[in-house]
């Protein structure tokens, strides 16, 4: 019987060790490939928990979309539980979260949204239609561009078809063009057969691909904001992580929202793309003020169709009050 106790107190303390004291291991995803403009700032992020919260939690990278999961599946397969953390732009997750597409809408900065209960209404929202958790918003100054193989002197796409994801087709198709969707690593073969006629992306990104070699002009001014998340699911977040590795996470991850070195890296991404022969296309400032309203009107339109109820109520979160 004395042996049979023992036994039971050592089984009892083995399973009472701390939650602290056990290593979390998390599946992590990026919605890019990996190396890339857009995934190297998760992945920086991964190496930081992984070194800061060794013996506590670590993050097991799987990789980018589209080589482990395809492009359009990452915020689902979060949501689903098949992995625990990603990084991803609203874009890719529509299919289930209709309203993350007004994130590249945002005007005020995310320490305003945190603010003024924006953050608490995304958070409820990614909550409630994702079961995720929103960590932090890690791109905040990346302003997107369309670039194209043909040349225009005002903004009308007509006749054009240009490659979209969800953050530029209403806005593509509100000026006459003929929106094509696709991932990223099939744009290079759609330029060079002449599927599409252009793209949209973000001012950074694009040598990643090899796209200057087939890429002619740029579209000046840029628009909206390029997103880009990393979220937790929600019952990760809530049931497996103690506090300690949440503030750990959060904290690693607030380090990089409220970064401003990327400030200046478009103005240097622009260049480069100029060096390399790319043209820029500016418009008159009546018919770039006219571009930049309807990009923006075009956008919100577009989230407040798919959102009636939370489209609004987001867009007064998001906008700059004059």
């Amino acid at each position: 019987m004395l042996i049979r106790f023992a036994a039971g107190v050592a089984l009892a303390a083995a399973f009472a060790v701390p939650a602290s004291a056990q290593e979390i291991v998390l599946k992590g995803a990026s919605g890019f490939p990996e190396g890339t403009a857009y995934s190297t700032k998760f992945e920086a992020f991964a190496k930081t928990v992984n070194e800061k919260g060794k013996g506590l939690i670590r993050i097991n990278y799987l990789g980018g979309a589209p080589k482990v999961m395809p492009t359009f599946d990452v915020g689902k397969n979060l949501r689903d539980g098949l992995v625990d953390i990603i990084s991803n732009t609203g874009a890719y997750y529509t299919n289930v979260l209709p309203e993350a597409d007004a994130q590249k809408l945002l005007e005020v900065s995310m320490a305003e949204l945190r603010k003024n209960g924006g953050m608490a209404y995304l958070e409820k929202l990614h909550n409630e239609k994702m079961k995720a958790h929103y960590l932090a918003r890690i791109f905040n100054y990346d302003e997107f561009h369309i670039y194209l193989n043909k040349e225009i002197k005002t903004p009308d796409f007509s006749g054009l078809k240009i490659r979209v994801t969800p953050i530029y087709r209403a806005m593509v198709e509100k000026l006459g063009g003929t929106a094509v969707t696709s991932a990223p690593p099939d744009v290079y073969s759609m330029l060079e057969r002449n599927t599409v006629d252009g793209y949209g992306w973000p001012a950074r990104g694009i040598f990643d691909f090899s796209w200057e070699k087939v890429t002619k002009y740029r579209v000046d001014p840029g628009f909206y904001n390029a997103d880009l998340q990393i979220l937790v699911n929600l019952d990760v977040w809530q049931k497996k992580l103690n506090d300690v590795q949440r503030k750990l996470l959060t904290d690693i991850a607030m380090a990089i929202e409220t970064d401003t070195s990327d400030k200046t890296a478009n103005d240097a991404e622009r260049k480069k793309q100029e060096s390399v022969g790319i043209k820029v296309l500016r418009f008159s400032d009546a018919d770039a003020k006219k571009y930049l309203e309807i990009a923006r009107d075009a956008g919100w339109e577009a989230v407040i169709k798919a959102s009636p109820e939370h489209g609004p109520k987001l867009r007064e979160y998001f906008t700059k009050k004059n």
